[in-house]
């Protein structure tokens, strides 16, 4: 009898790639889009700084930015020109189309104040602290 190497995970992985497109609602590429830019997220004594990689991004109206409270989301839709004529694709990575990205940020910033810059493929975002007491202690009479 020949000896096969046990994977407890190998029969869950294939079922996870065979109902993936189930899992993603039939949309593929478009439900992935929040991991395709990298996101680094820094705080000093008074800011959070936030700097996205987004490349591909021609216009303005492209990208739109909404901050509430702690919760900061990015989205816009990167377009791409349609095919060369008399051209076939023989591989597509670059990706294209509409992202949205939400990230929970480590202080409650104020929107108004916010500066925002993209540059070379880079969106550096700022944005000074919201300086409201923080969570109240409540005292508990203990009998």
């Amino acid at each position: 009898m020949p000896l096969i190497p046990y994977d407890p995970f190998g029969m869950f992985n294939r079922y996870l790639q065979e109902m993936e497109p189930s899992f993603l609602g039939g949309r593929g590429q478009e439900d992935l889009s929040q991991y395709l830019y990298r996101v680094d997220v820094e705080e000093t004594a008074d800011q959070v700084l936030v700097t996205a990689e987004i490349p591909g991004l021609e216009k303005k109206e492209d990208l739109h930015i909404e901050v509430d409270e702690n919760l900061l989301t990015i989205s816009g839709e990167i377009k791409r020109s349609s095919g060369k004529e008399g051209r076939s694709s023989y591989r597509s990575e670059r990706y294209y189309g509409k992202f949205r990205r939400t990230l929970t940020l480590p202080a409650t910033v104020k929107a108004d104040g916010a500066h925002a810059s993209y540059k070379n493929g880079v969106l550096e975002l700022s944005f000074l602290k919201d300086c409201r007491p923080a969570a109240r202690t409540i005292e508990v009479d203990f009998h």
